[in-house]
């Protein structure tokens, strides 16, 4: 039966190892934090590359580079990999959205799960209607981010039929969304800085990026 002895050699060779993995990880994240690039993306295309012998399910993505809010990328379009678990591509339903990408080893690839759909406001600026999942992160009481009235566009509206009628019901509360019929008229909401700043101070934070 082996023994860990804590002799001065062997808790130096932990801390050794323990720091390297420290050292590792903080160098991982700044990198995908240097390399991030947050985008309103218009969709081009979005084909379903199989791969064997993953748990998960690949997309090539392309999409119009229509407005820059972090990072550096002068092309008019980007093309990236994204990831999901089960199930379709979330932000593949929608024309525009807000995009969060980093680049490991010259490929693009999508911050797992991580988009807004955005729609140009009254004022021309682009906005999507309040997250409440990102208000309601873990990290919720770090978030200085606070959402607004917003006059999105008239004929905006989302469905309260499918099946997931309960949880969508419980999405879209007051003062934050307007209940007509069967469907949820946004009311308050957040630009695309204000989005990118939200995520930054929740999931993007808890995967160690910022």
């Amino acid at each position: 039966m082996l023994k860990c002895l804590n002799t001065p050699k062997n808790i130096a060779i932990l801390l050794s190892f323990t720091c390297a993995l420290l050292s590792l990880n903080t160098a991982l994240a700044q990198t995908r934090k240097d390399s991030l690039i947050v985008f309103v993306g218009e969709k081009i295309s979005v084909v379903e590359d199989p791969e064997e012998l993953s748990f998960n399910r690949r997309f090539r993505a392309k999409y119009r580079n229509l407005e820059m809010v972090h990072g550096s990328y002068t092309a008019d379009t980007i093309e990236f990999l994204a990831y999901v678990h089960e199930g379709p591509l979330a932000f593949d339903e929608y024309s525009n959205v807000l995009l969060f990408v980093t680049n490991h080893d010259g490929q693009l690839y999508h911050e797992k799960y991580q988009f807004f759909d955005v729609y140009k406001a009254q004022n021309g600026k682009w906005a999507s209607p309040y997250p409440t999942a990102d208000y309601n992160h873990p990290f919720k009481d770090s978030i200085t981010v606070k959402p607004e009235k917003i006059n999105f566009p008239q004929d905006l509206k989302y469905s309260l039929k499918p099946s997931f009628q309960v949880l969508r019901r419980q999405d879209y509360t007051a003062p934050f969304y307007r209940i007509v019929g069967d469907y949820a008229v946004p009311v308050y909401g957040n630009y695309v800085e204000d989005l990118f700043k939200l995520k930054m101070e929740t999931t993007l934070k808890a995967r160690g990026i910022f």
